[in-house]
Parts: structure tokens; C-alpha cells; sequence
């Protein structure tokens, strides 16, 4: 077993470089890191390219078990020396073993779907990531992504999808307009969810497909999107705290909107 000694050698950099957005779309490839995460990429039959260790963790039982079935599914093992291993790794406190993955080819259309969820320029890979789980954990959901979404392989939006990232289809808009509208089109009701407005979930009615939104951290829904829903609906509260992280607040909104569905 070759062991890779310098931060400089070709695989090394390969990895290195899907750090970034651009060598992620490049090399149509992201990273999953840590056992549990590389483990579900495995149940899911994600296209792994190949594996890398840290020669350090070869000796405990789960990553061995990782090794040995990259073994027999014939998958390029990569392994390092531990100080190789942190220029690739994402975590302060790793693992020591990361997938590099092939990013799906996700032909899925919105007609193919009852529930989706609209991210209006979620930046935060916490809150996208969050999204994603949960939409998987209250699906089938489609997530809609617009131009001004942080990007979905992000290693930090990878992770906190805890998995649902191998499951979740994802379809991506550039004009928002264009996006509503064909959402109406295949029978949509546009229900966006705003600071404040006078309906809450109360107020909506069933219907056979919704599409939620969900604002950017800071603005919102965009005023383009809200005038061309059919309705924006607040969590009313209780307590004192103005607003809600984006990620929770999706989380009460498709846990509650889900039940309006036919």
C-alpha cells in the first residue's frame, strides 16, 4: 500500500480543488468526509470516485470497514500520512476518511412532485443544509434553488444534510419569474412565508401541489416573488423574539404546510 507523503501530489490537489465551487463544477465532483456520512453515501449508491485515509484511522474498525469495501467494489483508495490528510479535510477534528463523489444527474421536473420547497437566496450552508434534512424528513419534497443560493455541494451544506443531500432532488432557477410561473402552470399554489402578514397556516387552504418559499437570512422573500404568490402566511409567536433563523422557520413552515396538501 502506497502511502502519499506530499501535499503537492496530483490526487491531492484533485481533492483540494473540490473545496471550491468552481473545481466542484469543473470536475463535477464534491466531498463527503467523516464515516457516517461516507457510509450513507454507500447505502445511497452514490457514484464514489475514489477514497481517501489517513493512515492513521486504518486501524480502527469502522474506517477499515470503509477500506475494505472500497477494496472489494474495486473504488481508488487514496491513503495518506495524517498531516497530508488535514490539507484536504474540511473538519478541525476528522475522521480521517472522505469520498469524493460524482454530483448527480438529477433529471427530475417539478411535475414529478406535490411538495417543494423554494430557497430564495438562502447564503448560509448551515440553513441550506438544514433545509435540505428536513425536506427529506417531510417528503418527497423538490428543492428549488435560485441564482442566489450558496451552492449545494458546499462541504458545510453537505454536512448539515446529515445524508439527505444522496436523496433530495434538487432543480435550479436563474429568472424567478420564469420559475413561479411554471410552477403555476403545473398546478402550484405559491405560498411564501414573510415577516408580517395578516394569514398564518391557519388560513390556507388545502390544495393538490404547493410550492413553500423560503426568504434570504437578511431580505426575505423578494418583493418579485411575495407580489406573484398566492399567499404570504408569518408564524405568529408568542414570546418576544422578532424573528426566526431561516432554517427554523422553514422547518415549523413544512411541517405545518405539508398538512395542507390533498
Amino acid at each position: 500500500m502506497d502511502i502519499i507523503k506530499s501535499k503537492d501530489n496530483s490526487k491531492i490537489r484533485y481533492v483540494r480543488s473540490l473545496s471550491s465551487k468552481k473545481g466542484r463544477d469543473e470536475k463535477n465532483a464534491f466531498i463527503v468526509e467523516g464515516v457516517k456520512f461516507v457510509n450513507e453515501a454507500i447505502y445511497e449508491n452514490a457514484h464514489i470516485i475514489s477514497l481517501i485515509f489517513n493512515e492513521n484511522t486504518l486501524n480502527k474498525t469502522n474506517a477499515r470497514e470503509i477500506y475494505d469495501f472500497a477494496l472489494k467494489s474495486e473504488i481508488e483508495i487514496v491513503t495518506c500520512e495524517e498531516n497530508v490528510f488535514k490539507t484536504v479535510a474540511d473538519t478541525i477534528s476528522s475522521q480521517g476518511v472522505l469520498a469524493v463523489i460524482e454530483m448527480k444527474k438529477n433529471f427530475s421536473t417539478i411535475n414529478d412532485f406535490k411538495f417543494a420547497i423554494m430557497c430564495d437566496r438562502i447564503q448560509d450552508p448551515g440553513n441550506l443544509g438544514t433545509i435540505i434534512r428536513t425536506a427529506d424528513a417531510f417528503g418527497p419534497a423538490a428543492v428549488i434553488l435560485n441564482k442566489g443560493c450558496v451552492d449545494e455541494y458546499n462541504p458545510k451544506v453537505v454536512r448539515a444534510s446529515a445524508g439527505a443531500i444522496f436523496r433530495v432532488p434538487f432543480i435550479h432557477s436563474d429568472i424567478d419569474k420564469e420559475m413561479i410561473s411554471k410552477l403555476k402552470e403545473s398546478g402550484y399554489a405559491i405560498i411564501s412565508t414573510v415577516v408580517d402578514s395578516e394569514y398564518s397556516f391557519e388560513d390556507i387552504d388545502m390544495y393538490e401541489k404547493i410550492c413553500l418559499v423560503i426568504g434570504n437570512e437578511g431580505q426575505g422573500v423578494s418583493q418579485e416573488i411575495s407580489e406573484c404568490s398566492h399567499m404570504n402566511i408569518t408564524i405568529k409567536m408568542s414570546g418576544r423574539s422578532e424573528s426566526l433563523n431561516a432554517s427554523i422557520a422553514a422547518g415549523i413552515s413544512i411541517y405545518e404546510i405539508r398538512k395542507k396538501l390533498l
